[in-house]
């Protein structure tokens, strides 16, 4: 099995991190990175065992909702029987009030999963959770100093 972990501090609450995350139609506004767009495969419906379209930097995937609760939104891409990558964005209140530690990881399973240590894939997708994670926070305290102001 291997992982890959980024984790960013948000100055906002985490129901308000994951309202600006799980915001799909808006995530081009504010991100143009290694993440390009997601988007529910049907009726907009973003529950367990709904399907997602998913489009990266040079690659688009249908994966499954493992969990969308208030700690987390989770989902799973696979190529069956040889590998499976779960992808999880989790909301944990942050050291302070009003803070959030907003945390993206993958973890690889299956057979090929061993070679994500071995080829630029996995220093690529670290970097382009980094920069995911810094746009999130940039949009997310963008919006609270725009609402703080009026």
């Amino acid at each position: 099995m291997t992982t890959v972990t980024t984790s960013k501090l948000i100055a906002a609450s985490p129901e308000i991190v994951r309202s600006v995350m799980l915001d799909f139609p808006r995530l081009p506004e504010w991100t143009q990175g290694f993440i390009r767009s997601i988007k529910p495969a049907k009726d907009g419906s973003v529950s367990k065992g709904d399907k997602l379209n998913v489009t990266l930097e040079g690659a688009s995937f249908s994966p499954t909702i493992l969990e969308n609760s208030a700690q987390q939104f989770k989902w799973r891409g696979s190529i069956p029987g040889l590998f499976y990558g779960d992808h999880v964005f989790r909301f944990e209140p942050g050291p302070r009030p009003d803070t959030t530690l907003f945390t993206q990881s993958e973890e690889f399973s299956g057979i090929l999963a061993f070679i994500i240590k071995f080829i630029p894939l996995g220093s690529k997708q670290r970097d382009g959770f980094e920069d995911f994670n810094e746009d999130l926070r940039r949009r997310v305290e963008g919006e609270a100093s725009t609402a703080a102001a009026r």
